[in-house]
């Protein structure tokens, strides 16, 4: 797994305070994690090889294949586990994470909702195929609420090919991240498993390829403009909520315990 955004810069693209890519080829059994907590933020799961099923304490217990979108709201706390099955030894998954608004919704309740790839849109242009996991693209909407205004779009760009976009004025933070390919974009040359953070720009995005196609993630929104207090698990806009929210993932955390 390689986390490219943590506690350690997530105030440098504010509202995203998490970007995971997990990938393994030669898995013999499933994989994931036990009971854990989280609260203060927005976590978006995608696997795009193998199945994710995840349980958590709103309530939710579903199982998603790949290409489907899971958007679990922790709020004031939740708890939760995913476990991947792999797909002959292959799993991969991507997850992001962003800080919910102070004033609404980072304290409020926990929930889960999942959405399968059959309702996620996709726009066919002459060099590539966009995916609209969250927001819009070329005025097609997505289905996937979201607490905050934001954009995730999984892009193909075939061989010398040329995508371009003009985000919405307001969505000033964002990310691309290459998952295979080359692509090159202001000068700048991105290769499989690289970030690149974007600069705050009036101009559209205009992502180009050489003599191999690309597969790539735009991710663009809002930024809050809050303080970001993490704890690694949780964020949130104070030390206060972020005491009351691991107190709230404790509280959980001891009911799983009797329950086993």
């Amino acid at each position: 797994m390689t986390a490219f955004i943590n506690r350690d810069n997530i105030a440098e693209i504010d509202p995203f305070v998490l970007w995971d890519h997990f990938e393994t080829k030669q898995a013999a059994r499933p994989v994931g994690l036990d009971y854990h907590g989280h609260s203060g933020v927005d976590t978006v799961s995608y696997p795009v090889a193998g199945n994710l099923k995840h349980i958590d304490s709103s309530g939710c217990q579903t199982t998603l294949q790949g290409g489907d979108i899971h958007v679990m709201t922790a709020g004031g706390g939740i708890i939760h586990k995913d476990t991947i099955t792999p797909q002959n030894g292959n799993a991969e998954t991507f997850q992001l994470w962003t800080a919910l608004p102070a004033d609404k919704g980072e304290m409020g309740d926990a929930s889960s909702a999942n959405y399968t790839t059959s309702r996620l849109p996709l726009v066919e242009e002459t060099d590539s195929t966009t995916k609209v996991l969250i927001g819009s693209y070329r005025g097609t909407q997505s289905p996937v609420h979201y607490s905050i205004e934001m954009t995730y779009l999984d892009i193909i760009i075939a061989p010398y090919g040329v995508w371009n976009y003009q985000p919405d004025k307001n969505q000033t933070s964002g990310f691309i991240y290459l998952r295979s390919g080359i692509a090159y974009i202001s000068g700048n040359q991105l290769h499989p498993c690289q970030m690149g953070i974007l600069e705050t720009s009036s101009q559209p995005i205009q992502i180009k390829t050489g003599n191999t196609g690309t597969r790539l993630f735009v991710v663009l929104g809002e930024p809050l403009n809050q303080p970001l207090i993490s704890s690694g698990a949780s964020v949130h806009s104070s030390k206060e909520n972020l005491a009351i929210g691991k107190n709230r993932i404790a509280e959980l955390m001891s009911t799983v315990k009797t329950c086993r």
